[in-house]
């Protein structure tokens, strides 16, 4: 287990996945990260890559080819391994190899930096296409978890969703796991939102943000702790916790993707909200997780 410290933070990141494990703020000791449960959601902070969501039967068509792939890629079951590490500053690595090659026919080179900023975890994700001839097509996402409520004496039907800039947006809907992009509907966030279970019936809300930058707090006024998750440039930011099963956690997911949309016909050129990046080029997706 990596950890990373400096006066106001202590967090704990595993090589597998690359995923956080543990976020604490030292003055209050609280943990804000969820810790994991197979009863409800085994995972804590997954990194979605090379897709975000599902596929359509779980499979995709690349130059004539049909590849399967399940749900968010396969980056978050691979390890990784440490390339530069300070105390308060790590970067993690993970590359194509003969088993990626197989489901997904790319080479890249994906990296995940973690730097403690005062009270912030910034978070970086550095995306290389090493290949000198074809261009890199995919996707990238961050799938944080924390625990709402922060005490014993709140409750999840407590925890309070606010956004900044406090406005009415776009949501898209998704219809079983697919995207209807089609048919969105407003969302009004002028207000704080109270959340309960029955909120992700219908699995995450998905905020359009259009690359604006975006905030979204979960506070539970229990306690009036809480995080904020600071976005800049992500198109779409979804709010998740599971459903039917009732656990105290909220997720709020950065994404630069999305799932197939529900008329989807396989092919990943056409596929909605992938990138491409050209030979041996380079781009970073940025976010900020600031507990409070």
């Amino acid at each position: 287990m990596i950890k990373l410290e400096n006066d106001k933070l202590t967090v704990e990141i595993a090589e597998l996945g690359a995923q956080l494990h543990s976020i604490r703020r030292n003055d209050n000791q609280i943990e804000y990260l969820w810790q994991g449960d197979p009863d409800s959601w085994k995972r804590q902070a997954p990194i979605l890559f090379p897709f975000v969501g599902r596929l359509k039967d779980d499979q995709y068509k690349f130059a004539g080819k049909t590849y399967h792939q399940t749900q968010h890629g396969f980056a978050r079951d691979r390890e990784f391994k440490v390339v530069d590490q300070s105390s308060s500053r790590v970067i993690l690595e993970q590359t194509d190899s003969e088993d990626t090659l197989k489901v997904f026919p790319f080479a890249f080179q994906l990296q995940v930096i973690y730097e403690l900023a005062g009270d912030q975890l910034n978070v970086c994700y550095s995306v290389t296409n090493p290949d000198k001839g074809h261009s890199l097509i995919y996707a990238i996402g961050a799938h944080p978890g924390f625990n709402m409520p922060l005490s014993n004496q709140g409750t999840f039907d407590q925890v309070q969703l606010n956004v900044s800039p406090a406005e009415k947006y776009s949501r898209i809907v998704l219809n079983g796991p697919y995207n209807d992009s089609q048919n969105p509907v407003m969302i009004d966030m002028q207000k704080p939102l109270t959340i309960n279970h029955e909120l992700f019936k219908n699995d995450a809300v998905i905020f359009e943000t259009g690359g604006a930058k975006f905030t979204a707090t979960l506070t539970d006024p229990s306690n009036n702790h809480g995080v904020h998750v600071h976005t800049l440039g992500t198109q779409h930011v979804g709010v998740w916790s599971p459903y039917p099963a009732k656990a105290n956690l909220v997720c709020v997911e950065p994404w630069w993707g999305i799932a197939d949309n529900v008329n989807t016909d396989g092919e990943l050129l056409h596929k909605q909200g992938m990138h491409r990046l050209a030979p041996q080029d380079n781009d970073k997706y940025n976010f900020s997780i600031q507990p409070f």
